[in-house]
């Protein structure tokens, strides 16, 4: 049996351990968004546009809090060196930063709610149910923050399936929730959509419940102490803030541009902005397969990094390109047949929703493999390298340069129907893949974080 034998079989038995369980993760999680979003839709256009501009607020401190889980870039290749002291050490500064970004977002929320919703909900009548629903959702940032972190530093070491399992607790805890709230069953009172917000919330206690006593009791590499979370050494710190610093403004940058198109979208009406909710709580369910490869890639191929072997960490980059494409391929024709049948899944919608949401579909579709090659290469190869200074850049020229003035001169300027605004929204996804190619092939984002950082010991305490 030949080298490139064995080393195809290494890549797909190691990949299929990652994906599989990263994907099923993913699939509980849009399952959840999308049951949820069936129950919201029963009370009308107005309470999806409600959900849709909190949802736009937690997307912007997700985004962040995920440049700050950068950090993984590092402490998975520590763990290919076996150098679990830094892993440990590295975790611990990622939990502090994620809890000091969150409290900041709560305060943020707390005091300035009013004026944030404005920017997505005109009608004076829907501000009360807004706030109260975002007011509850703020309390969610804080254990989103905390269950997320550890979560993260289990990814970044191939421990998927833990997540998997609470991850189903949640969604269990959630909709059996979301369905007595909402509606007045089970005992419970009917709050509306205010019901959907408390379901969240309290699912998400019991899930970061579930992970603690989990990880705690089983001694993993992140059951750190509250002394680790100060003990990365001064160096080390300040080469990890150079490397995710450019990721946080990415990823802010980025959210930032996502909550201004909510709000261009918002300005079409009531009908446009849950069409684009719904486009986005669809996409998540047609993206999920990428986003298991894009975690596959990110482990494997910061291992390879981490151990020095850039020709092995290059042969696996272009292995998942080719997936990537022939998957974008694939879920693209799975789109267009089920387009026009989409609307049905909502039937309580109005008749505007339904006649946007087929076209938006089919525009996403033409896009597909375009999304499918920047989730590998930015999220997956690019963060694997910690090449996050060029992706910063990246977003700087797709986001703000290209695709927000577009969809805002589209929408304010030339008062176009939705569909095209969509189609200009698409724009930056197209033109993110166009450099991301140049990029991926120079392989100048082939870094090796940890053969920067000084030696520490990997004793077993350390476990």
């Amino acid at each position: 049996m030949g080298k490139r034998t064995i080393r195809k079989s290494e890549f797909t038995r190691e990949m299929k351990g990652l994906v599989v369980p990263s994907v099923l993760s993913m699939l509980v999680a849009n399952s959840f968004s999308l049951v949820n979003m069936l129950m919201v839709t029963s009370l009308g256009d107005e309470a999806v546009a409600i959900t849709a501009a909190a949802g736009r607020i937690s997307f912007i401190l997700s985004m962040i809090l995920t440049a700050v889980y950068g950090m993984t870039s590092y402490m998975t290749q520590y763990y290919g060196k076996q150098q679990y002291t830094l892993l440990r050490a590295t975790f611990g500064f990622m939990l502090l930063t994620g809890i000091g970004i969150s409290l900041l977002a709560f305060a943020v929320v707390s005091i300035w709610k009013e004026p944030i919703l404005s920017l997505f909900i005109k009608d004076a009548e829907l501000m009360p149910l807004g706030i109260q629903y975002v007011t509850i959702m703020a309390f969610v940032f804080l254990i989103s923050a905390i269950r997320d972190a550890y979560a993260q530093a289990l990814g970044s070491i191939g421990k998927v399936k833990i997540t998997l399992y609470v991850g189903l607790c949640a969604m269990a805890v959630n909709i059996t929730l979301d369905y007595g709230l909402i509606y007045g069953r089970l005992g419970l009172p009917k709050l509306g959509v205010a019901g959907a917000a408390w379901g969240t919330l309290i699912a998400s206690g019991a899930s970061l419940l579930v992970l603690l006593v989990f990880i705690y009791s089983k001694s993993y590499y992140v059951n750190i102490r509250i002394r680790e979370l100060f003990s990365l050494p001064l160096l080390v710190r300040k080469q990890v803030l150079k490397t995710i610093t450019p990721l946080v403004f990415h990823e802010g940058m980025w959210s930032i541009g996502n909550m201004l198109y909510a709000v261009a979208f918002g300005a079409l009406g009531i009908a446009a902005l849950t069409t684009f909710q719904l486009g986005n709580t669809l996409q998540g369910y047609f993206m999920m397969g990428i986003h298991g490869f894009a975690y596959a890639a990110k482990v494997m191929i910061g291992q390879k990094l981490g151990q020095d072997k850039p020709e092995q960490a290059m042969d696996y980059a272009r292995r998942f390109t080719r997936i990537s494409v022939i998957a974008g391929i694939i879920i693209s024709v799975v789109i267009i047949m089920i387009s026009p049948f989409a609307a049905l899944i909502f039937p309580h919608l109005s008749e505007e929703v339904h006649a946007s949401l087929g076209n938006v579909l089919l525009l996403q579709a033409l896009a597909m493999t375009a999304f499918f090659l920047n989730n590998v290469w930015i999220v997956g190869m690019f963060r694997a390298g910690g090449d996050n200074l060029f992706t910063m850049s990246m977003i700087l020229i797709t986001t703000w340069a290209i695709a927000l003035p577009a969809v805002f001169v589209g929408v304010y300027v030339l008062h176009l129907p939705l569909e095209w605004v969509y189609a200009l929204f698409l724009c930056e996804e197209v033109s993110k893949a166009l450099i991301g190619y140049k990029r991926y092939r120079s392989q100048k984002w082939m870094r090796n974080l940890a053969g920067s950082s000084p030696e520490a010991p990997s004793a077993a305490a350390s476990m």
